[in-house]
């Protein structure tokens, strides 16, 4: 019922089917040249690197998450599960009460900025966190930078494509994470083995403000030339 009655049918504009379309049906799951084209769309392949450059560093503390609650924190499994609840309850109450009024209300490029700037100094402040309590500080900012970041990064990559592309391109999306969940254990383990927790937050902090004062940069640059 909840599904019926808040999800609307279409989200955008029904584009004539082709034979094209047909074709590209009975082609394989699995394309290059299909992945290839929707890059070349404007502005598609700028914000799929951003996403996956500045989702990387917070990609690898999530897979290295259940090391650091048991090594660093010395948390006991029922803990680290009343944590795990922390996080959802958290999560929850920022994607149903929180995003949908800041979408309404900012653009999305704004949220965006606002997403890697925050995360940037979540970064640092894990970079320095002691104990337990230090992180669930943190905890707030953290997921409010994550699910703000994946929300804006997909609606921004769905509306640069055809509708008729709007599956594919969310595909391409969720491989996005896959692939981070892939190189996420591999570097977390080398970073955390050689340089302690702190050097991933170090990590978090200095790729996240590389690519806030890129993105701030080219909104400046953009703002200028639409005045001229």
């Amino acid at each position: 019922m909840l599904v019926l009655k808040f999800i609307p049918t279409t989200t955008k504009a029904q584009a004539t089917r082709t034979n094209k379309d047909s074709e590209n049906k009975s082609k394989s799951i699995f394309n290059v040249g299909e992945i290839t084209r929707l890059l070349k769309f404007p502005g598609v392949m700028r914000t799929f690197v951003v996403k996956i450059i500045a989702g990387l560093p917070s990609g690898i503390f999530q897979v290295m998450f259940s090391i650091i609650a048991m090594e660093f924190f010395k948390l006991k499994p029922e803990q680290n599960g009343y944590l795990m609840a922390y996080f959802g309850i958290t999560s929850m109450v920022i994607q149903g009460g929180v995003i949908g009024r800041m979408t309404a209300r900012y653009s999305e490029g704004s949220l965006l900025l606002l997403s890697i700037g925050i995360s940037s100094l979540v970064g640092l402040a894990q970079a320095y966190m002691q104990n337990v309590f230090q992180f669930c500080l943190t905890v707030i900012p953290m997921m409010f930078a994550l699910s703000t970041f994946n929300v804006i990064t997909d609606s921004m990559l769905t509306k640069s494509v055809p509708s008729s592309d709007t599956g594919t391109m969310l595909g391409l999306c969720a491989s996005a994470q896959s692939l981070l969940r892939t190189v996420g254990p591999t570097v977390g383990g080398f970073l955390y083995v050689n340089y302690g927790v702190s050097s991933i937050g170090l990590i978090q902090f200095v790729v996240n403000i590389a690519v806030f004062v890129y993105l701030l940069q080219r909104h400046f640059t953009k703002t200028a030339e639409q005045k001229e």
